[in-house]
């Protein structure tokens, strides 16, 4: 399973959220990686993101099921 559908997934688990520093550690990738594929998700509509702070939180976008 590529890095992109493993986030997705995690993210599916995780109906909370999780920042990209989260979602890398949890999958053990780098930062950069994590950061590519949740805005390329993010892009696709699948996630949907809030600022905190200086982090930001993604999460499954339910609006599109």
């Amino acid at each position: 399973m590529n890095a992109k559908n493993r986030i997705f997934q995690l993210l599916k688990v995780n109906k909370d959220g999780l920042t990209i520093t989260e979602t890398s550690k949890k999958l053990k990738i780098h930062y950069i990686t994590a950061s590519k594929y949740l805005a390329v998700l993010e892009a696709e509509g699948k996630l949907k993101h809030r600022d905190i702070g200086m982090a930001k939180l993604f999460r499954i976008n339910d609006d599109e099921k």
